[in-house]
């Protein structure tokens, strides 16, 4: 009977530890994710396609500033192919005005010039990243998009925009991301200068 307890004991106890160990794994898994999770609502989006193609972005960020222009022109090489999804990260502890670019940029949205904001941003980066308070200058971009400058001030700092914002850092929170740009391709988390390889691999 003793025999028989200790590996009942024993096999139990390897049950529990396999069990958690697992949940632990897809806790701590950023390598691959459900496309759908990865993508999240979609609330910005370029292009169609079978293949889904994320990017985590920060716009103070120069390495974000970086890719932009070869991003653009694999998009425009996988044109009808690939479907583009931006998501928010702003890193705000090195990058003090990312988290009001991102409110901007979601605040254009709203009109639909969400990418035209973006491109503005990114385009004057270096104009307005040491800004003390760079509101004003991102209601002349919107101006410039042919938004109104007082209702874009109104609705920049307005809970529907910070909640849209946080849903992005929440899920890159989630799967522990620690920099950007951080890119997805149909789920799975791929460098930069890896994703035309992978996408050409899953379009041909």
């Amino acid at each position: 009977m003793q025999i028989k307890t200790i590996i009942i004991f024993i096999v139990v106890t390897l049950g529990v530890l396999l069990g958690v160990g697992g949940l632990l794994w897809q806790f701590g898994n950023t390598t691959e994710a459900p496309i759908a999770e990865i993508a999240g609502n979609k609330r910005h989006v370029q292009g169609t396609g079978s293949v889904t193609l994320v990017e985590f972005s920060d716009f103070q960020c120069p390495a974000c500033l970086a890719v932009q222009a070869p991003l653009k022109e694999l998009l425009k090489k996988y044109e009808g192919k690939v479907e583009f999804v931006y998501r928010h990260f702003p890193l705000t502890t090195i990058h003090k005005n990312a988290m009001m670019a991102s409110y901007a940029a979601e605040t254009a949205g709203l009109e639909g010039k969400f990418f035209e904001m973006h491109d503005k941003l990114f385009e004057k980066q270096n104009e307005w990243s040491s800004l003390p308070d760079p509101k004003e200058k991102f209601a002349e971009y919107a101006v410039s998009l042919g938004l109104d400058k007082d209702k874009f001030l109104s609705g920049i700092e307005s809970q529907t925009i910070k909640d849209s914002v946080n849903v992005d850092l929440l899920a890159a929170t989630r799967y522990r991301l620690t920099g950007t740009p951080t890119f997805f391709v149909n789920g799975v988390q791929t460098d930069f200068g890896k994703i035309d390889e992978k996408v050409a691999g899953l379009v041909n």
